[in-house]
Protein backbone atom coordinates (compact mmCIF):
# COMPACT_ATOMS: atom_id res chain seq x y z
CA UNK A 1 0.00 0.00 0.00
CA UNK A 2 1.41 3.32 -1.01
CA UNK A 3 0.64 6.28 1.11
CA UNK A 4 -0.01 9.68 -0.31
CA UNK A 5 -0.37 13.03 1.34
CA UNK A 6 1.04 14.70 4.31
CA UNK A 7 -0.60 12.45 6.83
CA UNK A 8 1.09 9.35 5.51
CA UNK A 9 4.41 11.14 5.26
CA UNK A 10 4.11 12.27 8.90
CA UNK A 11 3.54 8.74 10.09
CA UNK A 12 6.53 7.52 8.16
CA UNK A 13 8.65 10.36 9.45
CA UNK A 14 7.49 9.76 13.00
CA UNK A 15 8.29 6.05 12.98
CA UNK A 16 11.46 4.81 14.56
CA UNK A 17 12.94 1.97 12.74
CA UNK A 18 14.50 -0.97 14.66
CA UNK A 19 17.94 0.11 13.46
CA UNK A 20 17.47 3.60 14.96
CA UNK A 21 16.35 2.14 18.34
CA UNK A 22 19.76 0.61 19.06
CA UNK A 23 21.53 3.93 18.50
CA UNK A 24 19.57 5.94 21.15
CA UNK A 25 19.94 5.65 24.97
CA UNK A 26 17.12 3.94 26.77
CA UNK A 27 15.20 6.12 29.21
CA UNK A 28 14.99 4.33 32.63
CA UNK A 29 11.62 4.08 34.16
CA UNK A 30 11.23 6.50 37.15
CA UNK A 31 9.59 3.75 39.14
CA UNK A 32 12.46 1.33 38.53
CA UNK A 33 15.02 4.02 39.47
CA UNK A 34 13.24 4.72 42.73
CA UNK A 35 13.14 1.00 43.50
CA UNK A 36 16.87 0.69 42.78
CA UNK A 37 17.76 3.62 45.07
CA UNK A 38 15.57 2.22 47.84
CA UNK A 39 17.16 -1.23 47.53
CA UNK A 40 20.64 0.31 47.81
CA UNK A 41 19.66 2.32 50.89
CA UNK A 42 18.13 -0.74 52.54
CA UNK A 43 21.25 -2.80 51.85
CA UNK A 44 23.46 -0.08 53.36
CA UNK A 45 21.19 0.22 56.37
CA UNK A 46 21.15 -3.55 56.83
CA UNK A 47 24.96 -3.61 56.74
CA UNK A 48 25.12 -0.79 59.29
CA UNK A 49 22.69 -2.58 61.58
CA UNK A 50 24.74 -5.77 61.34
CA UNK A 51 27.91 -3.89 62.21
CA UNK A 52 26.20 -2.22 65.18
CA UNK A 53 24.87 -5.57 66.39
CA UNK A 54 28.32 -7.16 66.12
CA UNK A 55 29.90 -4.19 67.91
CA UNK A 56 27.21 -4.30 70.59
CA UNK A 57 27.67 -8.03 71.14
CA UNK A 58 31.44 -7.58 71.34
CA UNK A 59 31.00 -4.79 73.91
CA UNK A 60 28.61 -6.90 75.99
CA UNK A 61 31.05 -9.82 75.78
CA UNK A 62 33.90 -7.58 76.96
CA UNK A 63 31.84 -6.30 79.89
CA UNK A 64 30.86 -9.87 80.80
CA UNK A 65 34.50 -10.92 80.59
CA UNK A 66 35.58 -8.11 82.93
CA UNK A 67 32.75 -8.91 85.31
CA UNK A 68 33.49 -12.62 85.61
CA UNK A 69 37.30 -12.37 85.50
CA UNK A 70 37.74 -9.45 87.89
CA UNK A 71 38.69 -11.78 90.76
CA UNK A 72 41.75 -12.84 88.75
CA UNK A 73 42.45 -9.26 87.70
CA UNK A 74 42.43 -7.88 91.26
CA UNK A 75 43.74 -10.72 93.46
CA UNK A 76 46.85 -12.79 92.79
CA UNK A 77 47.18 -15.32 95.64
CA UNK A 78 50.71 -16.54 96.31
CA UNK A 79 51.89 -19.69 98.10
CA UNK A 80 54.01 -19.55 101.22
CA UNK A 81 57.54 -18.47 100.30
CA UNK A 82 59.27 -18.61 103.70
CA UNK A 83 58.73 -20.14 107.15
CA UNK A 84 59.88 -17.46 109.59
CA UNK A 85 61.30 -18.81 112.84
CA UNK A 86 63.39 -17.74 115.79
CA UNK A 87 62.82 -16.29 119.26
CA UNK A 88 61.48 -13.02 117.84
CA UNK A 89 58.83 -14.72 115.68
CA UNK A 90 55.65 -16.38 116.92
CA UNK A 91 53.33 -18.30 114.54
CA UNK A 92 49.77 -17.02 114.57
CA UNK A 93 46.49 -18.73 113.70
CA UNK A 94 43.15 -16.93 113.81
CA UNK A 95 39.84 -18.61 113.06
CA UNK A 96 37.32 -16.04 111.86
CA UNK A 97 34.38 -18.42 112.03
CA UNK A 98 34.60 -18.89 108.26
CA UNK A 99 38.27 -19.55 107.51
CA UNK A 100 41.57 -20.07 109.27
CA UNK A 101 44.04 -17.23 108.76
CA UNK A 102 47.74 -17.82 109.34
CA UNK A 103 50.61 -15.46 109.95
CA UNK A 104 53.23 -14.37 112.50
CA UNK A 105 53.79 -11.97 115.36
CA UNK A 106 57.25 -10.41 115.21
CA UNK A 107 58.83 -9.11 118.44
CA UNK A 108 55.80 -10.00 120.60
CA UNK A 109 57.57 -8.79 123.78
CA UNK A 110 58.39 -5.34 122.47
CA UNK A 111 57.00 -2.37 124.40
CA UNK A 112 56.42 -0.28 121.27
CA UNK A 113 53.26 0.00 119.22
CA UNK A 114 51.58 -3.07 117.77
CA UNK A 115 51.59 -2.58 114.00
CA UNK A 116 49.31 -4.66 111.78
CA UNK A 117 50.40 -4.96 108.15
CA UNK A 118 48.08 -5.38 105.15
CA UNK A 119 49.92 -6.06 101.91
CA UNK A 120 49.44 -5.79 98.17
CA UNK A 121 47.22 -7.89 95.94
CA UNK A 122 50.12 -10.20 95.04
CA UNK A 123 51.98 -10.17 98.34
CA UNK A 124 52.55 -13.15 100.58
CA UNK A 125 53.83 -11.52 103.79
CA UNK A 126 56.27 -14.08 105.25
CA UNK A 127 59.25 -12.27 103.66
CA UNK A 128 58.65 -9.26 105.93
CA UNK A 129 59.33 -11.08 109.22
CA UNK A 130 63.11 -10.69 108.85
CA UNK A 131 63.26 -6.92 108.27
CA UNK A 132 60.52 -6.14 110.81
CA UNK A 133 62.60 -7.75 113.57
CA UNK A 134 64.82 -4.67 113.38
CA UNK A 135 62.04 -2.32 114.44
CA UNK A 136 61.44 -1.53 118.09
CA UNK A 137 57.76 -2.45 117.75
CA UNK A 138 55.57 -5.55 117.59
CA UNK A 139 54.50 -6.40 114.05
CA UNK A 140 51.55 -8.60 113.10
CA UNK A 141 51.65 -10.25 109.67
CA UNK A 142 48.56 -12.16 108.54
CA UNK A 143 48.17 -13.53 105.02
CA UNK A 144 44.94 -12.76 103.19
CA UNK A 145 42.49 -15.56 102.42
CA UNK A 146 44.02 -17.81 99.81
CA UNK A 147 47.54 -16.41 100.37
CA UNK A 148 50.31 -18.35 102.08
CA UNK A 149 48.78 -20.78 104.54
CA UNK A 150 45.47 -18.95 104.96
CA UNK A 151 42.30 -20.71 103.87
CA UNK A 152 39.56 -19.49 101.57
CA UNK A 153 39.42 -17.23 98.53
CA UNK A 154 39.92 -13.46 98.55
CA UNK A 155 37.25 -10.84 97.92
CA UNK A 156 37.07 -7.19 98.89
CA UNK A 157 34.25 -7.78 101.37
CA UNK A 158 35.98 -10.81 102.92
CA UNK A 159 39.33 -9.04 103.32
CA UNK A 160 37.72 -6.03 104.98
CA UNK A 161 35.80 -8.31 107.33
CA UNK A 162 38.95 -10.31 108.16
CA UNK A 163 40.95 -7.13 108.78
CA UNK A 164 38.42 -5.85 111.29
CA UNK A 165 38.51 -9.25 113.00
CA UNK A 166 42.33 -9.22 113.21
CA UNK A 167 42.38 -5.70 114.67
CA UNK A 168 39.81 -6.66 117.32
CA UNK A 169 41.70 -9.80 118.28
CA UNK A 170 45.05 -7.99 118.51
CA UNK A 171 43.49 -5.31 120.69
CA UNK A 172 42.38 -8.03 123.06
CA UNK A 173 45.71 -9.80 122.97
CA UNK A 174 47.78 -6.63 123.47
CA UNK A 175 45.40 -4.75 125.73
CA UNK A 176 46.80 -1.42 126.87
CA UNK A 177 49.18 -1.05 123.92
CA UNK A 178 48.68 1.31 121.01
CA UNK A 179 47.57 -0.26 117.74
CA UNK A 180 49.06 1.07 114.49
CA UNK A 181 48.13 -0.04 110.99
CA UNK A 182 50.29 -0.19 107.88
CA UNK A 183 48.77 -0.83 104.47
CA UNK A 184 50.47 -1.09 101.12
CA UNK A 185 48.88 -0.85 97.67
CA UNK A 186 45.64 -2.90 97.83
CA UNK A 187 46.19 -3.16 101.59
CA UNK A 188 46.28 0.62 102.00
CA UNK A 189 42.55 0.72 101.30
CA UNK A 190 41.91 -2.10 103.75
CA UNK A 191 44.10 -0.38 106.36
CA UNK A 192 42.33 2.95 105.94
CA UNK A 193 38.85 1.45 106.16
CA UNK A 194 39.57 -0.59 109.28
CA UNK A 195 41.47 2.30 110.90
CA UNK A 196 38.46 4.58 110.42
CA UNK A 197 36.12 2.02 111.95
CA UNK A 198 38.42 1.12 114.86
CA UNK A 199 39.58 4.65 115.67
CA UNK A 200 43.27 3.87 115.11
CA UNK A 201 45.41 6.99 115.48
CA UNK A 202 48.65 5.85 113.83
CA UNK A 203 48.29 4.91 110.16
CA UNK A 204 50.80 4.37 107.34
CA UNK A 205 49.53 4.23 103.76
CA UNK A 206 52.00 3.13 101.07
CA UNK A 207 50.85 3.64 97.45
CA UNK A 208 47.29 4.49 98.53
CA UNK A 209 44.23 5.20 96.39
CA UNK A 210 40.77 6.74 96.74
CA UNK A 211 38.99 3.59 95.56
CA UNK A 212 39.49 0.58 93.35
CA UNK A 213 36.67 1.98 91.21
CA UNK A 214 38.72 5.11 90.48
CA UNK A 215 41.69 3.03 89.34
CA UNK A 216 39.54 0.68 87.23
CA UNK A 217 37.63 3.58 85.64
CA UNK A 218 40.89 5.20 84.57
CA UNK A 219 42.13 1.90 83.16
CA UNK A 220 38.86 0.97 81.40
CA UNK A 221 37.17 4.32 80.60
CA UNK A 222 34.94 2.74 77.95
CA UNK A 223 33.04 0.36 80.29
CA UNK A 224 30.56 1.09 83.13
CA UNK A 225 33.03 0.07 85.83
CA UNK A 226 30.87 1.09 88.80
CA UNK A 227 28.08 -1.21 87.60
CA UNK A 228 30.39 -4.14 86.95
CA UNK A 229 32.79 -3.92 89.89
CA UNK A 230 32.17 -6.46 92.66
CA UNK A 231 35.37 -5.78 94.63
CA UNK A 232 35.45 -2.09 95.41
CA UNK A 233 37.29 -0.66 98.42
CA UNK A 234 36.41 3.01 98.85
CA UNK A 235 38.75 5.07 101.03
CA UNK A 236 37.26 8.40 100.02
CA UNK A 237 34.10 7.55 101.95
CA UNK A 238 36.01 7.35 105.24
CA UNK A 239 38.79 9.90 104.63
CA UNK A 240 37.19 12.43 106.97
CA UNK A 241 37.23 9.86 109.81
CA UNK A 242 40.95 9.17 109.54
CA UNK A 243 43.32 10.78 112.05
CA UNK A 244 45.39 13.83 111.28
CA UNK A 245 49.02 13.25 110.39
CA UNK A 246 48.62 10.00 108.45
CA UNK A 247 51.92 8.98 106.87
CA UNK A 248 51.46 8.70 103.10
CA UNK A 249 54.32 7.23 101.07
CA UNK A 250 54.05 6.84 97.32
CA UNK A 251 56.13 6.58 94.15
CA UNK A 252 56.76 9.33 91.66
CA UNK A 253 56.50 6.90 88.76
CA UNK A 254 53.78 4.45 89.81
CA UNK A 255 51.97 2.67 87.00
CA UNK A 256 50.12 0.17 89.19
CA UNK A 257 48.46 2.61 91.57
CA UNK A 258 48.79 5.81 89.53
CA UNK A 259 50.71 8.58 91.28
CA UNK A 260 47.82 10.97 90.67
CA UNK A 261 45.53 8.60 92.56
CA UNK A 262 47.80 8.60 95.63
CA UNK A 263 48.02 12.39 95.48
CA UNK A 264 44.25 12.67 95.23
CA UNK A 265 43.84 10.52 98.34
CA UNK A 266 46.44 12.57 100.25
CA UNK A 267 44.49 15.72 99.37
CA UNK A 268 41.46 14.31 101.24
CA UNK A 269 43.40 13.77 104.49
CA UNK A 270 44.06 16.19 107.34
CA UNK A 271 47.66 17.39 107.47
CA UNK A 272 49.21 14.16 106.15
CA UNK A 273 52.94 13.50 106.24
CA UNK A 274 53.77 12.86 102.58
CA UNK A 275 56.98 11.14 101.46
CA UNK A 276 57.59 10.49 97.77
CA UNK A 277 60.20 8.14 96.37
CA UNK A 278 61.59 8.76 92.92
CA UNK A 279 60.92 5.37 91.38
CA UNK A 280 58.35 2.71 90.44
CA UNK A 281 55.68 0.88 92.42
CA UNK A 282 57.54 -2.26 93.44
CA UNK A 283 60.41 -1.52 95.83
CA UNK A 284 61.55 -3.25 98.99
CA UNK A 285 59.68 -2.22 102.14
CA UNK A 286 62.99 -2.05 104.01
CA UNK A 287 64.74 -0.11 101.24
CA UNK A 288 65.66 3.58 101.46
CA UNK A 289 62.46 4.69 99.74
CA UNK A 290 60.03 3.54 102.45
CA UNK A 291 61.88 2.24 105.50
CA UNK A 292 63.33 5.46 107.09
CA UNK A 293 60.00 7.27 107.10
CA UNK A 294 58.01 4.24 108.27
CA UNK A 295 60.53 3.39 111.01
CA UNK A 296 60.53 6.92 112.38
CA UNK A 297 56.75 7.14 112.32
CA UNK A 298 56.08 3.76 113.96
CA UNK A 299 58.80 4.10 116.58
CA UNK A 300 57.38 7.42 117.69
CA UNK A 301 59.52 9.99 115.93
CA UNK A 302 58.34 12.39 113.25
CA UNK A 303 58.67 11.07 109.71
CA UNK A 304 61.35 12.83 107.68
CA UNK A 305 60.23 15.38 105.14
CA UNK A 306 60.33 14.70 101.42
CA UNK A 307 63.29 17.03 101.06
CA UNK A 308 65.28 15.18 103.71
CA UNK A 309 64.53 11.88 102.03
CA UNK A 310 65.60 12.92 98.53
CA UNK A 311 69.06 11.24 98.56
CA UNK A 312 67.46 7.92 99.51
CA UNK A 313 64.84 8.38 96.84
CA UNK A 314 67.48 8.85 94.15
CA UNK A 315 69.37 5.76 95.33
CA UNK A 316 66.17 3.72 95.24
CA UNK A 317 65.54 4.57 91.61
CA UNK A 318 68.99 3.25 90.73
CA UNK A 319 68.83 0.26 93.08
CA UNK A 320 67.21 -3.13 93.00
CA UNK A 321 63.47 -3.56 93.00
CA UNK A 322 61.65 -5.63 95.58
CA UNK A 323 59.17 -8.44 95.18
CA UNK A 324 55.90 -7.63 93.41
CA UNK A 325 53.21 -6.16 95.64
CA UNK A 326 50.64 -5.44 92.94
CA UNK A 327 47.83 -3.00 93.56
Amino acid sequence: MQCQGTDCQLVVAGRISPSDDASLPASPSPVLARHSDLAGSLAAMEMLIRLLVVAGLAYVALCALLFFLQDRMIFFPRPLTERPSGPEVMPLELHTGEVLLRGWIVNPDSTGVVALYFGGNAEEVSHLAAPLRRLDITSVLVNYRGFGGSEGAPSAAALLKDAAFVVARMRERFAGREIAIVGRSLGSGIAARVAAEAGVQRLVLVSPYRSIAHIASARFPFVPVRWLLRHNIDVGQVAAKLPAGVLVIHALDDRVVPTAESQALAALLRRPEVVIWNGPHNVQLDGPAIWPAMKAYLEGRRAPSTRGAEPALRREREGARGPPHGR
